[in-house]
């Protein structure tokens, strides 16, 4: 019998857990290791949905008040007879690992993603009841393991790398010029992009900032936001007040992050604080050059095609300068997948690494 894995997360929307789950699930012996995932019900079909279900991944719903979840979640892993629960969902992982403690769960994994510590007394309650009721501690970084277990739990966790599909985002010239004759984009126009959750983390309004510098500067840029969140709105509006919505396509989701990662000239990411980010082992991995916030982990830094710079008002101008350096004419075409596979973040090869815990 497959060792059976129930997976619990806040939602399965489009972002970096839910893009793990799948691109290990993918990866994975089915024969010997099968996926459940239980998330919280907004009361809509969650982005992800689809994707776990077309994959023959299990989903559950657990009601949103605290107390009804609890109770659901109890009687789901007694019902199904879990291995093992790995839970996503930061310092409140606690929680649930203790229930599946109470069910019966002999192997309970904890695992960071995020690199910000938030500290007070309820927090550090939680994080001396997680690291005692969980049998695994993991993480997205060494930075995600010392935010949310501490630093003295470093030498007793185990980083799991954000690891992709090389060859699904190994760079094509025929699909980037085919996606951007899509787009309506231009030959000599430098293309920018954002991937990710349109919130305050990924510091939104910096990102307004910069196209408004690089647009006075007369580069002839345009925007590409693939992603969704709760700052879309106003993200919008700060952009129009500034004259700018002309320049910027929002894309929402999309299922082809590979082939827009292609045609796009320059990837953004001027985040206040990042784990691990996924979408950097796969801009590297599609020779996409990046400008970076220095906020997040150097760890990420696979190959050169990442560039730090910092986020106050007085770096916009350096962020300028390398977009009309970089511009769109430097070579795409380097082998990196035996450099992302010697830095361990292959998902072909990291997946092996997860399934030997999962069973032994």
């Amino acid at each position: 019998m497959p060792t059976k894995v129930l997976h619990v997360v806040t939602r399965i929307d489009t972002g970096g857990i839910s893009t793990f789950l799948s691109n290990y699930y993918k990866f994975i012996d089915k024969s010997k290791v099968l996926f459940d995932i239980v998330a919280i019900d907004t009361g809509n079909e969650q982005e992800y949905h689809s994707i776990f279900q077309k994959q023959g991944v299990g989903i559950f719903y657990m009601p949103n008040p605290i107390n009804q979840r609890a109770v659901y979640l109890y009687n789901l892993i007694r019902k199904n007879k879990y291995d093992v629960v790995h839970s996503h969902i930061e310092l409140q992982s606690a929680i649930y690992l203790t229930i599946a403690k109470v069910a019966g769960v002999k192997k309970r994994i904890s695992h960071a993603h995020l690199s910000r510590a938030n500290l007070g007394m309820k927090n550090m309650f939680f994080r001396k009841l997680l690291n005692n009721v969980s049998t695994h501690k993991f993480g997205a970084s060494d930075l995600s393991i010392r935010a949310v277990y501490g630093d003295k739990e470093i030498k007793n966790s185990l980083v799991i790398n954000n690891a992709v599909d090389t060859d699904y985002f190994t760079f094509n010239e025929e699909k980037r010029n085919s996606l951007r004759k899509d787009l309506g984009l231009k030959s000599d126009e430098i293309v920018l992009g954002f991937v990710g959750r349109i919130s305050a983390l990924k510091n939104i309004f910096y990102l307004n900032k910069i196209i408004h510098e690089a647009y006075t500067a007369n580069l002839n840029i345009k925007l590409l936001v693939i992603g969704v969140g709760e700052l879309h709105a106003e993200m919008e509006q700060d952009l129009k007040d500034k004259n700018l919505l002309h320049l910027v396509h929002f894309l929402g989701n999309r299922k082809d992050v590979n082939e827009l990662m292609m045609a796009l000239d320059i990837l953004l990411l001027p985040s206040f604080s990042e784990g691990l980010p996924l979408v950097l082992v796969e801009s590297q991995s599609t020779c996409l050059k990046s400008l970076v916030s220095n906020k997040v982990t150097r760890m990420i830094k696979i190959t050169d095609y990442i560039e730090y710079l910092g986020i106050d008002d007085d770096n916009l101008r350096d962020w300028t300068e390398r977009i009309a350096v970089l511009n769109n004419s430097y070579f795409r075409g380097e082998p990196v997948k035996k450099l992302i596979t010697e830095k361990k973040f292959n998902i072909a090869v990291e997946v092996k690494k997860l399934e030997n815990i999962y069973l032994g």
